[in-house]
């Protein structure tokens, strides 16, 4: 994979731009050998390459397979993400339909490596609060959609200071 330089420009870059810190992330997770030994393909697309090809959709805030089409001849969307082949919308959706049900039992492996990080052999330091609690940005119209919570049960960023706030609810 290419090692990005990462720099301040005098110019805007593309709305993509963030795809090569995520690969990065990815690469530096190892996210493919969490990923291929558990659930391997004999031929065709990677399942760790269908995984970080969805995330790279969700990260530009597009969640319909689709939308993949749009990539396939990016170089810049297969590069960011170090993968080896940018899968179609049929294949996308169907290894999704297929495996994402026992993906979940990858979260715990994958949280695991994220929290577990470390810079200059530091641990990252991801703004613990002094309560011990975690700040976490959360996309409330997703949660709205797939959830079916009012907005204000879910999210406190948006509530002005004289509305009574709810105790947080785990979505």
């Amino acid at each position: 994979m290419t090692d990005f330089i990462i720099k301040q420009l005098p110019y805007d870059l593309s709305n993509q731009a963030g795809l090569a810190l995520i690969g990065k992330y990815l690469k530096r997770i190892n996210i493919n050998s969490l990923v291929d030994p558990a659930f391997s393909v004999r031929s065709g697309i990677a399942n760790s390459d269908i995984l970080k090809s969805y995330l790279g959709l969700l990260c530009l805030g597009k969640n319909d397979f689709d939308a993949i089409e749009g990539q396939l001849k990016d170089a810049f969307f297969a590069r960011a993400l170090n993968l080896r082949a940018v899968p179609s919308s049929p294949t996308l959706r169907q290894r999704m339909d297929t495996h994402a049900a026992s993906w979940f039992d990858l979260v715990d492996g994958i949280n695991a490596a994220v929290l577990g990080l470390k810079i200059d052999g530091k641990p990252v330091d991801f703004g613990v609060l002094p309560c011990g609690y975690v700040p976490l940005d959360v996309d409330t119209p997703l949660c709205q959609t797939t959830c079916r919570l009012p907005k204000l049960w879910i999210s406190h960023t948006e509530a002005t200071p004289h509305e009574k706030k709810p105790p947080l609810q785990r979505v």
